[in-house]
């Protein structure tokens, strides 16, 4: 049996374990809101939609006008955002299959925003890709394991694991990641020249602005109520995934390995300095404390507390 297979067949596995531990409990089936932000929030996705085929003056888009070793820098920055944006399609899905699965009964507000979050993923997938095909093509593959490795987190089946607390996935990978992940959008699109690209980048930064607020409103309305075990579950994925994820470069390009940085660095650097929707590493290291900041001042309001982690370049955050 090849890698590929036995990979295949050991998730199978975890699935089948998985599936044997979730009874769906469909009834009583309720409609009614229960958290009034977050039906607001699935209210607001249902009417701010768009095309990314034609909502985005691509005409306009001449790429001529830059260098080639600009559009070079350009394509495999659009192509190193497109591979994370990707996860995001399994990891909602993921997480609504275990809103569906756990109770039929409460979580509604939540089941409905995110059935539509997986279509919002996709085009967030579909304008890198556009992007990177029109500065020259769309690079399917890092082709250095690094950088590889720390692109491909097993978030889905995380979603999917019962002994993780949906509100400390929630914490973990919404009001840290995807918090960090609109702070990065809102740089890029703040450094950002070119029209076409900004249209890009402010789309998808109304999206995600709409996909964090959903993680807080969330879990303002859950964890008030989480007893002792559940806050230190909270903490600990946050803390588990700042350290392990964040800080070993899966948002930031300059706090991967040194061997596995280039030449993804240099490109974003090049692209930044163009304005086609990159920020330089200074300017994504100020998103990053400010984002850590975010995260320990909402924290605050429910005692929780984050404890300090320590990184080899950037000191005691």
């Amino acid at each position: 049996m090849s890698g590929t297979s036995e990979h295949a067949a050991r998730l199978l596995r975890a699935y089948q374990a998985q599936e044997k531990r979730f009874v769906e409990r469909r009834f009583p089936l309720e409609f009614a809101p229960e958290v009034p932000a977050l039906r607001e929030l699935y209210s607001q996705a249902k009417g701010l939609h768009w095309n990314p085929e034609t909502d985005i003056a691509w005409d306009r888009f001449d790429p001529s006008r830059y260098a080639k070793e600009t559009c070079e820098a350009a394509r495999r920055t659009w192509s190193r955002r497109a591979w994370s944006v990707y996860p995001g399609l399994t990891e909602s899905t993921a997480l609504l299959i275990r809103f569906c699965l756990e109770s039929g009964s409460i979580g509604m507000d939540a089941k409905l925003f995110l059935s539509f979050r997986p279509a919002e993923e996709a085009k967030h997938l579909e304008v890198c890709h556009m992007l990177a095909e029109r500065l020259g093509g769309y690079e399917p593959d890092p082709g250095e394991p690094g950088l590889a490795r720390i692109s491909n987190q097993p978030f889905a089946q995380v979603a999917l694991d019962g002994d993780v607390p949906v509100e400390a996935y929630i914490a973990a990978l919404g009001a840290l990641d995807d918090q960090l992940d609109l702070n990065l959008y809102l740089s890029h699109l703040h450094q950002s020249k070119d029209e076409t690209v900004r249209t890009a980048l402010r789309l998808v930064a109304g999206d995600r602005a709409r996909h964090v607020a959903f993680a807080w409103a969330f879990l303002g309305d859950r964890v008030p109520a989480l007893d002792a075990r559940g806050r230190a579950a909270v903490i600990d994925a946050v803390r588990d995934v700042l350290a392990n994820v964040i800080l070993a470069g899966y948002r930031n390009t300059w706090l991967l390995p040194e061997k596995s940085r280039e030449p993804w660095l240099a490109a974003e650097e090049e692209t930044a300095r163009q304005g086609l929707g990159a920020s330089t590493a200074v300017q994504e290291r100020g998103a990053l404390r400010a984002t850590i900041a975010q995260v320990r001042e909402r924290f605050a309001a429910w005692k929780l507390e984050l404890p300090r982690v320590n990184h080899a370049e950037l000191g005691t955050i």
